[in-house]
């Protein structure tokens, strides 16, 4: 008896969590996958001044959700990166961001996730304040331009 309800809790423990996946998989709000811009997420102001404290943080908070897909120095080469079907995760140190290069559209990004990839959505996890300091980090990750 006891293991036909362990067994019955674990199927709906199961189905419960199918669900939730489902639904944040098809979130309302998720940018879609292709290259664009936001001119409503682009016209947000990051309340969080860019300091020393914020950055840090943003550093703590990327190095525990972050690295495993963008890696270490935000090249896009986690540990999960290999495994992970394409489109792979992006390069954070280059100039080219498919969902907009402001600071409103990368926070944007963070908050809802995108379609068809697995950049899921951190609006639940994180606070915003905490958001806006992982883009205040990610803005140190951007490499120099070589002079010409």
């Amino acid at each position: 008896m006891r293991s036909l309800l362990a067994l019955f809790v674990g199927c709906a423990a199961l189905s419960a969590w199918t669900v939730g996946v489902s639904a944040q998989g098809n979130a309302a709000g998720q940018h879609d996958a292709g290259a664009h811009t936001h001119a409503a997420a682009a016209a947000v102001k990051n309340p969080v001044k860019s300091t020393p404290a914020s950055i840090a943080e943003g550093k703590k908070l990327y190095d525990t959700q972050c690295v495993t897909c963008h890696g270490v120095s935000g090249l896009g080469d986690g540990k999960m990166a290999a495994a992970m079907n394409p489109p792979k995760p992006s390069d954070l140190t280059d100039a080219s961001w498919k969902h907009g290069s402001s600071d409103g559209e990368i926070f944007t990004l963070i908050r809802d996730g995108a379609k068809g990839t697995g950049m899921r959505g951190y609006g639940a996890r994180m606070k915003p304040d905490d958001m806006w300091n992982v883009v205040n980090y990610l803005r140190t990750l951007a490499q120099p331009t070589a002079k010409k």
